[in-house]
């Protein structure tokens, strides 16, 4: 193969990279801001628990099913947030929790 070509196929693949990063960043800040207004005030501001609620640094990469039925359905103390929060904000959240989890 040509260097020109393979040079033309690693461009297109860091462009589509490179946006793929951008929209990532988007959905993580769309998620910081939601946790903030929504959540934080009971799994703490730095996502560390205070005491009332779940520490969600604690979530591992599995557990999607298990924040989506929480968020939705609520739990113990936490409200259910189905129908307040749409599904892209759920969506949005946990891509920022992802961004900062340990597990």
């Amino acid at each position: 193969m040509p260097n020109i070509l393979r040079a033309y196929i690693l461009i297109g693949a860091l462009s589509v990279a490179v946006a793929a990063l951008a929209q990532d960043r988007a959905k993580i800040q769309a998620g910081a801001e939601i946790y903030a207004e929504k959540c934080a005030a009971c799994h703490g501001e730095r996502l560390r628990a205070t005491g009332v609620g779940f520490d969600l640094l604690k979530l591992a990469p599995n557990e999607r099913a298990r924040f989506d039925k929480a968020v939705n359905d609520g739990k113990g103390q936490m409200p259910a947030w189905g129908g307040v929060l749409s599904d892209e904000e759920i969506d949005q959240l946990w891509a920022y929790l992802r961004s900062r989890a340990d597990g």
